[in-house]
């Protein structure tokens, strides 16, 4: 027993020296290639968490179970929350409502869901989506991508406005073209109804009844010239002079042209109180004003059928910006529509913001007029709620001490001469108008009806003219260029240039060759002969 025991305890000895070297031998061999396993697993650790860390897109990973295991730093950024609160979650505490996969019409590529940050702020992102599996095929968790399409979405949709904005652009160019195409012949018509209602009115006896009725035509004409040439206002370049005038005279105008643009299913009311003070405007431009602020008034109203009240007086007021009081003319242009949010009020006024349906406008036309009102140092005012309707007040400064020049009045008498003159006009009707004026004045003409046929008979005898009245358009070369030639060859030779329109001509430039008067047709006569007898008695 005790041989026994001894060699137990032996075996027990040699046994553990046994292990102790196995232990030792293993320690000794094999932890240096131990040490180094382990370093490189926690190199590939570092490397693929620093990876996962420096992706710009968001990344979410959930186990087996559909809980969030791992949320990379953009992805925490993304949505404004920490990994350690995600971690354990459902990914649904990411998605805004039930997080459905669709194709946005901007990205119509790529699957889209609509996220939820912390602050309860929503966002468009392109997910991808892919399952984690182990060598055996095991399913060990999902991973999702998330990258965020605020900001692509802005840039789409800033380059869409800017296409729009172009769009709109060559639609203001194309309607300018027209305009002016339209106007040329318009004007030329005019220009002829015109001449032969004051050749009529100057033959007839004095008191003849018939007086009136010619009288009448002739302020047609002139209203619709007016009209033809507000058109055109949107087409060329306008210029801002400016002169003292009556708003009131001209809010009629305005009032009588709605009248017959607007259904009367709307309401137009007025309420324009009789002054004697004046403003220094451009008409054109206040027209614009008029026109634009009740154009945006109609279409408040045009589904219901409303009312528009259109006003105009003289206030004493202090406003907002302004540290005194002082003397304005107040128009105000009302409607009882739709109204305008508080939220959108502050924008309206900015270029193409809108909030017309398509085919209801450009969103220009407040712009427009907030340059406008601006530039004639007024001030606006914008009253409005929705379902209660919107007024805007626009304010021009009084001007004090002055007085606004009186309308001529037409003369009785039309002063006359013997010279001669070369009237060149593609449109027979506005040649022979001229032609019967001018012989009644006493004035010896030739006319051409174009600027080949005029250059010609001019160059054979260049002293024969004392002056040519031109018209711009017509073929073979245009009344500019013909004055230029004939100024070549008799620099001093007095030209009346007259056009329906040309985008192309100004008083400046047509003033530089030597052109001496440029009249914007149609030319009254009472307004010709004057002209004529200037420029031919001028040296």
């Amino acid at each position: 027993m005790a041989n026994h025991s001894d060699s137990d305890g032996n075996w027990d000895e040699l046994k553990d020296a046994i292990v102790g070297l196995g232990e030792r031998s293993i320690r000794k061999s094999y932890y240096p290639e131990l040490q180094a396993k382990v370093r490189d697993l926690d190199e590939q650790r570092v490397f693929f968490r620093s990876t996962l860390n420096s992706l710009p897109d968001g990344v979410v990973v959930m186990d087996a179970d559909g809980r969030i295991k791992q949320a990379n730093p953009a992805l925490c950024r993304m949505f404004g929350r920490t990994a350690e609160e995600l971690i354990g979650q459902v990914p649904a505490v990411l998605y805004e409502g039930d997080g459905e996969l669709f194709r946005h019409e901007d990205f119509p590529t790529m699957w889209s869901r609509r996220f939820l940050r912390r602050d309860g702020s929503s966002f468009l992102g392109q997910t991808m989506e892919s399952e984690i599996h182990d060598d055996q095929g095991k399913l060990l968790g999902t991973l999702e991508l998330i990258r965020d399409l605020s900001e692509p979405l802005s840039v789409i949709r800033q380059q869409r406005q800017l296409e729009e904005q172009l769009r709109q652009s060559q639609k203001m160019a194309a309607i300018g073209t027209l305009a002016g195409g339209i106007a040329h012949d318009f004007n030329n018509l005019l220009a002829a109804i015109l001449g032969y209602a004051e050749l009529a009115l100057l033959k007839l006896p004095p008191g003849i009844a018939l007086q009136r009725e010619i009288r009448q035509i002739l302020k047609a004409s002139g209203k619709a010239s007016e009209l033809v040439n507000q058109i055109l206002a949107f087409s060329r370049k306008e210029t801002t002079k400016r002169i003292l005038l009556q708003p009131g005279v001209l809010l009629k105008e305005v009032i009588k042209l709605l009248r017959g643009t607007i259904p009367t299913s709307t309401t137009i009311r007025e309420r324009i109180v009789s002054t004697d003070q004046v403003i220094l405007a451009n008409p054109t431009q206040l027209h614009q004003v008029v026109m634009n602020l009740c154009t945006n008034a109609f279409h408040a109203v045009e589904d219901a059928g409303g009312e528009i009240v259109i006003s105009l007086e003289p206030v004493n007021k202090t406003l907002l910006d302004t540290a005194v009081e002082r003397e304005w003319i107040r128009l105000s242009v009302s409607d009882n529509g739709c109204g305008i949010d508080a939220a959108n009020i502050e924008r309206i006024f900015e270029p193409y913001f809108t909030t017309k349906p398509s085919g209801k406008g450009t969103g220009m036309g407040l712009a427009v007029v907030h340059g406008i009102v601006e530039g004639h140092d007024g001030r606006i005012e914008v009253e409005s709620a929705r379902g209660e309707g919107t007024c805007v007040r626009v304010y021009f400064p009084v001007v004090s001490g002055i007085e606004a020049p009186q309308i001529r009045s037409e003369s009785p008498s039309l002063v006359g001469g013997s010279e001669s003159i070369l009237v060149v006009d593609d449109e027979q009707m506005v040649a022979d108008y001229l032609k019967g004026f001018l012989e009644q004045l006493g004035y010896r003409i030739t006319v051409c009806n174009d600027g080949n046929s005029a250059l010609a008979t001019f160059e054979r005898n260049p002293l024969a003219y004392d002056v040519v009245i031109t018209d711009q358009t017509m073929p073979g070369q245009t009344g500019f260029e013909m004055a230029r030639a004939m100024l070549a060859l008799r620099p001093n030779l007095p030209i009346i240039l007259c056009s329906g329109y040309s985008s192309a001509l100004s008083p400046e430039r047509v003033a530089k060759v030597g052109i001496r008067e440029f009249m914007m047709k149609p030319v009254s006569l009472h307004d010709l002969a004057p002209v004529l007898r200037s420029v031919l008695d001028t040296p």
